[in-house]
């Protein structure tokens, strides 16, 4: 137990940079336990009602909320069977009395340790009363890109390219704007573990910007989106990259990675979602 608990500290931490690639150009570099994933076949997963870490920012909980339906039904629409969401919204809640509340709104700090522990309780809770095979955390996380210099002023990142987003009556851009400024945009990160807790996937994939540019006083400055995150086919786009190579995506956009292998108790050293949104 405390091998897993100790390894669940390194999965928090262990990422602390606020963009989930090095450069948001390409697609992220997946960590995938083809090991893990084939000792049991995943048949029956049941879908984090929580963050994986840290809660969305207020404007993205709506979107957080559309993206984790529309995983599961392309969960559902792969054969895969999805319990219901009060086995781990239980099961969390248990282990909050348990350890006590690991986020602070006010600071927007993490307890660590606190967390994992609250993860570890949850994992085993759900072993003992459910007969799922996996956990699946797929959350909104908001980060920044740039949109580049070309005609197209394409923003790339996490496996997408978004052409920038013109608010109201924006049809035209003065000369010399700076376009190497960071803008906001959301992708859905997905980490998969197995019942153990061994991690079988992490991975992001792309959606859209959250930003848009908008003409004032002569200027175009980049202001937040009303709503973000409506596009269906954004989103789809997103999790369908996300989920790779655990469900295979024709045309993935980036590089197959090397299969990692663990032992049992060699547990995450994955990204935190929301530890690594700005604020």
């Amino acid at each position: 137990m405390r091998i897993i608990l100790t390894s669940l500290v390194i999965l928090l931490t262990a990422c602390s940079s606020n963009t989930p690639s090095e450069n948001n150009t390409q697609a992220f570099p997946y960590r995938y336990n083809h090991d893990a994933a084939s000792q049991k076949p995943i048949k029956k997963i049941i879908l984090a009602t929580q963050s994986f870490g840290r809660p969305p920012l207020a404007y993205l909980k709506n979107a957080d909320r559309r993206v984790k339906r529309y995983v599961k039904e392309y969960l559902e629409g792969h054969g895969y069977q999805i319990l219901p969401g009060y086995h781990f919204d239980n099961a969390w809640k248990q282990a909050v009395r348990s350890y006590g509340k690991y986020y602070d709104p006010s600071t927007g700090s993490i307890d660590n340790l606190t967390w994992q522990r609250i993860m570890l309780s949850t994992g085993q809770a759900l072993k003992k009363q459910t007969d799922a095979d996996a956990i699946i955390f797929a959350d909104v996380i908001e980060h920044d890109v740039q949109h580049n210099g070309g005609m197209q002023h394409s923003a790339r990142f996490n496996g997408v390219s978004r052409k920038p987003y013109l608010k109201g009556a924006t049809t035209s851009v003065p000369l010399g704007f700076d376009w190497n400024q960071d803008v906001k945009a959301g992708s859905v990160l997905v980490n998969i573990y197995n019942i153990d807790l061994q991690r079988i996937l992490t991975n992001y994939g792309g959606m859209s910007t959250t930003q848009a540019l908008e003409s004032k006083n002569g200027d175009a400055v980049w202001v937040r989106r009303k709503n973000v995150l409506m596009s269906e086919n954004s989103i789809e786009e997103g999790i369908e990259i996300a989920f790779h190579p655990f469900i295979k995506m024709d045309d993935y956009p980036g590089e197959e990675q090397v299969y990692e292998t663990q032992t049992k108790t060699d547990d995450t050293k994955s990204s935190n979602n929301n530890a690594e949104q700005t604020k």
